[in-house]
């Protein structure tokens, strides 16, 4: 989770009702989902979700390379 700057307080939070409250944090690598401080927790279980879904290895990876191991 990254905050952001002063700069960057454009966006609105992905968790609030459309275009009510502007966004405090985003998240490390995309960057296209964005949170107020009420919902900072909810981000931090996405992130955690997503890099879940990212440590795994599909078929195909698992036939480029997991099975050379």
């Amino acid at each position: 989770m990254i905050t952001l700057k002063k700069k960057h307080l454009g966006p609105y939070c992905s968790f609030c009702p459309p275009k009510t409250t502007r966004a405090v944090y985003t998240d490390e690598h995309r960057h296209s989902t964005f949170a107020c401080e009420d919902h900072k927790q909810d981000l931090i279980k996405e992130e955690s979700k997503t890099r879940h879904t990212e440590e795994r290895m599909t078929e195909a990876d698992y036939q480029t390379w997991g099975a050379s191991s």
